[in-house]
C-alpha cells in the first residue's frame, strides 16, 4: 500500500484562487479597509496623506463646477466688501474727496449699482436724475422770466422822478405832474411779489443743487468705473461711458448756470426790495410830510 496523499485534500503548493471579481465590486472602494495600495480609488490632492476615510483635504474644483465666474461675481457685489467696490470706494476717495467726504454711502450704492459694468445699465444711467433735473429747471425759469417782466427798476425811477420838482421852463408849463402817492399801491404791490419771488427762488434754487449733486455723484461712479476698467471694454462699452459722462456733465454743468443765474437774479430782488421799502416808509412819508406843512 502505497503512502500517497489523496489530491482531494491536498492544500500545500497549489496558487491561490484569483479575487472574486464580483465580491470585489459589490463593496464600495470608500469602505475597503484591506490593503491601500491595492484599492482602486485615485489618490487625492498631491501630497495628501493616503486613506479611504481622509474627508480633511478634499478638492475643492467639484464645489465650483458648474458656476461661472461671471455668475459669482454678480452675487458678491450685493455687498461693498466686495474688493471691486472697495477698490472703486478707494479711487473715488482719491479723484473725488469732496464728493466721498461727504457721500461716501451714496457712492457705495452706486458702485454695487453699476458694477460689473455692463452696457443695458451704462446706457440708462442716471436717467431718472437727468429727467429729474429737466423738470427742476422749468420753475427757475419761470422765475427768472417773470422777474424780467416785473420791470421793477423802471417803476421805482418813475417813483423817484415823481419826488423831484420840475426844473426847465418847458418842464413847469407842459409836464403834468405825478404824485409820489400815485406809486403806493403798484410799489407795495411788487414788494409782496419780490418777497414771495425770494421764498419761491430759495427752494427751486436748494431742490436744483440737490439733483446736479446727484447727477455729480452719478457721473464721479462712472469716471471710477471707466478708471478701474482701463482698457479691459470693448469699444462699444467705452464709447458709451464716454457718452453717458458728456450727457450728465452737461447736465450738471447747465444746473450750476441756472443756479447762477438765479443767484444774480436772487440778489437784484434783494436790492430792490430795500430800494421799494425805502420808498414806502422813508421817502413818501416825508414827502407827505412836507406837503402837508406846505399847505398849512
Amino acid at each position: 500500500m502505497t503512502h500517497q496523499t489523496p489530491k482531494a485534500f491536498d492544500f500545500g503548493g497549489e496558487p491561490e484562487p484569483p479575487s472574486d471579481p464580483v465580491s470585489r465590486s459589490a463593496v464600495p472602494q470608500v469602505f475597503d479597509f484591506g490593503d491601500a495600495q491595492g484599492s482602486a480609488a485615485p489618490p487625492l490632492t498631491p501630497g495628501s496623506p493616503p486613506g479611504a476615510l481622509s474627508f480633511d483635504d478634499l478638492p475643492t474644483a467639484p464645489a465650483l463646477s458648474g458656476v461661472t465666474p461671471k455668475a459669482a461675481t454678480r452675487a458678491l457685489f450685493d455687498s461693498e466688501d466686495h474688493p471691486a467696490v472697495r477698490d472703486a470706494l478707494a479711487t473715488a476717495c482719491i479723484d473725488y474727496p469732496v464728493l466721498f467726504e461727504h457721500s461716501e454711502q451714496r457712492l457705495a450704492a452706486l458702485f454695487r449699482r453699476i458694477l460689473p459694468v455692463r452696457l443695458s445699465l451704462v446706457t440708462q444711467w442716471a436717467e431718472g436724475p437727468l429727467m429729474e433735473q429737466a423738470a427742476l429747471l422749468q420753475p427757475v425759469t419761470e422765475l427768472v422770466l417773470k422777474f424780467a417782466q416785473m420791470a421793477v427798476p423802471a417803476i421805482l425811477d418813475a417813483a423817484l422822478e415823481s419826488t423831484r420838482a420840475p426844473t426847465g421852463v418847458f418842464d413847469k408849463l407842459f409836464r403834468r405832474p405825478t404824485s409820489p402817492a400815485q406809486y403806493k399801491p403798484a410799489l407795495t404791490s411788487i414788494r409782496a411779489q419780490l418777497l414771495q419771488l425770494m421764498d419761491d427762488s430759495e427752494a427751486a434754487m436748494r431742490n436744483l443743487e440737490e439733483s446736479a449733486r446727484n447727477l455729480s455723484l452719478h457721473g464721479a461712479a462712472l469716471a471710477v468705473v471707466s478708471k478701474l476698467a482701463g482698457g479691459a471694454l470693448d469699444a462699444t462699452l467705452a464709447d458709451a461711458l464716454v457718452q453717458r459722462r458728456t450727457l450728465i456733465q452737461q447736465a450738471v454743468r447747465q444746473a450750476e448756470l441756472s443756479m447762477l443765474q438765479m443767484g444774480q437774479v436772487r440778489q437784484q430782488a434783494a436790492d430792490l426790495i430795500g430800494q421799494v421799502s425805502s420808498f414806502l416808509t422813508v421817502t413818501l412819508p416825508a414827502l407827505e410830510m412836507a406837503q402837508a406843512q406846505s399847505g398849512s
